[in-house]
């Protein structure tokens, strides 16, 4: 059985990145009849929650092995992803260059035409 640390149980058992995730402070609704309606935010942790929970499960039935393995895949997921995202900033920063090259040009056919009138 996988448990939380000391200083994570003082803080309901959540790892700090959790914490960080959920401090969108979700706010309740209060409905005409005075009852209590969750807004989105609160719907969304409790999602998040509950998909944390069922893995945590998951985690707790598996052999060493199992959550070895488990653990290999998710850091390979996760650089996968951060070479995704590498590749995406540099799309983004040659698409921004682009885009100021066209305005520089823009501009100065703007600055043609006006001396021409």
């Amino acid at each position: 059985m996988i448990a939380p640390t000391q200083a994570y149980s003082d803080r309901g058992g959540y790892p700090p990145m959790l914490l960080l995730e959920g401090r969108q402070k979700a706010s309740i609704k209060s409905d005409k009849g005075g009852g209590n309606i969750p807004t989105k935010p609160d719907i969304d942790y409790q999602k998040r929650k509950a998909e944390i929970d069922l893995e945590l499960e998951k985690l707790k039935s598996m052999s060493l092995h199992e959550v070895i393995a488990c653990a290999a895949q998710a850091v390979a997921e996760a650089e996968a992803a951060m070479a995704e995202a590498e590749e995406a900033t540099k799309e983004a920063e040659a698409a921004e260059a682009e885009a100021d090259a066209a305005a520089a040009i823009a501009k100065a056919a703007e600055k043609s035409l006006k001396s021409l009138q």
